[in-house]
């Protein structure tokens, strides 16, 4: 009885555990629904994705480091003499090396700014991930999108051979034309193999980039709402802020170097007990580098500063000027697109659309109108193919302004 009554404890706990772990599946906003949409996948990024986390490491290790101030630590030494006569005498020693004050506030701002410098890498490699995520998602939904095209396709030349073969029995040129659709359709098998194929590689493109296992992205793609066009007017970005961060923080080297002709200070105490041949005594001690006895050491420091803050100056011009070209740029080719994508969707595809309903009510009666009604009912799947792919490239472009978003790196805070 005792034996039973465990049995079933122990069924009833792991029917609890069971119900649990459906429930919390149930109730997950991505599992439940079978679908994914574009937030949730970029919060997951935010939360999963490995280059953030180690972006956010770095900064977090150059916040520490900025927080020190570059003063030697003091040295304390104990020392013993022992007489003739056998009598012993212990004392201490404490010194203490002093950098120039400049350098020391030179040093210190330094570091500081480049830990700004780091945090704004950070931000910027944030905004690329977000940015890169994004368009990931769209390759995604595009994929899923295209399988569904092409099934439609598929089976638009299924009907089409349906009708060509109950429409015309003994024309050769049909027979001709029944063979084409056939060996179209066997080649359409193959593009919608490669369509699974490209899908389980965004798949698993898509897992390593979210650092998540492959199964939590067999869900559909909800499809994601056409972007606005960035405005480029104003030239700043996370990338450029880091470029001019990172200046300051040569400039601030470059003070340091040239304090580099200015002397440290070096402090000295001793200490020593008396013995009965001699007395206690105290000895003090201040003294001085001189750095210009040999002033190449310093010369060499100062000219390295000034190459070095100078070589930021560049990057920093560089940047700026790669950024607004490479924007202006993908916003000329973000508003041809998106002129090309509202002819296909506003004209074209209607249009398509209106024909293949016309025709699909016709019956074929000779070659002329097999062919227009093959060509009618497929120009409505291919349109629409092409929109999609226009869409991608249009998402691309605008992925790749955002990148150099001011917005997009903290919206995810």
């Amino acid at each position: 009885m005792c034996l039973s009554q465990r049995s079933m404890r122990t069924r009833t706990s792991g029917m609890r555990r069971v119900l649990f772990i459906v429930f919390l599946f149930s109730f997950h906003p991505v599992w439940a629904q079978g679908r994914m949409t574009l937030d949730q996948f970029l919060t997951l990024a935010h939360q999963q994705n490995l280059d953030i986390k180690i972006e956010r490491a770095k900064a977090d290790a150059a916040s520490s480091k900025s927080s020190g101030l570059n003063i030697p630590p003091p040295v304390v030494g104990v020392s013993q003499m022992k007489e003739q006569d056998g009598s012993t005498a212990s004392g201490f020693e404490i010194s203490q090396s002093i950098p120039f004050p400049t350098k020391i506030t030179s040093d210190h701002s330094a570091k500081k700014n480049e830990a700004k410098s780091q945090e704004e890498f950070r931000l910027a490699n944030q905004t690329e991930v977000l940015a890169t995520a994004k368009l990931l998602y769209v390759n995604l939904w595009a994929a899923q999108e295209k399988q569904i095209l092409l099934k439609e396709k598929k089976k638009i030349l299924q009907g089409h051979l349906r009708l060509t073969r109950s429409s015309v029995r003994s024309d050769s040129f049909a027979a001709i034309h029944l063979l084409k659709a056939e060996s179209d359709l066997d080649f359409l098998e193959n593009e919608l193999e490669q369509a699974e194929q490209t899908l389980k590689e965004r798949q698993f493109e898509a897992t390593s980039f979210l650092n998540i296992d492959v199964a939590h992205l067999q869900v559909t793609m909800e499809e994601p709402a056409l972007s606005e066009i960035p405005k480029i007017d104003e030239v700043s970005s996370h990338q450029v802020r880091a470029r001019e961060w990172s200046l300051e923080s040569a400039k601030s080297r470059e003070r340091e170097a040239k304090s580099s002709w200015l002397p440290d200070f070096n402090l000295r105490y001793k200490e020593m007990g008396g013995t009965s041949m001699s007395r206690k005594y105290n000895e003090v001690m201040v003294g001085v580098t001189l750095p210009f006895v040999f002033p190449w050491g310093p010369s060499s420091e100062s000219g390295r500063a000034s190459a070095e803050r100078l070589q930021k100056e560049f990057e920093l011009e560089k940047e700026k000027r790669k950024i607004f070209t490479e924007k202006a740029s993908l916003l000329s080719r973000i508003h041809s697109i998106k002129s090309q994508l509202e002819t296909l969707t506003g004209k074209l595809i209607p249009r398509a659309e209106k024909r293949m309903k016309i025709v699909h009510n016709v019956a074929p009666r000779d070659m002329e109108t097999i062919q227009d009604h093959r060509e009618t009912m497929e120009a409505f799947p291919e349109l629409k193919m092409k929109a999609l792919e226009l869409r991608v490239q249009y998402e691309e472009a605008i992925a790749n302004i955002e990148k150099y978003s001011l917005e997009k790196g903290a919206s995810y805070e």
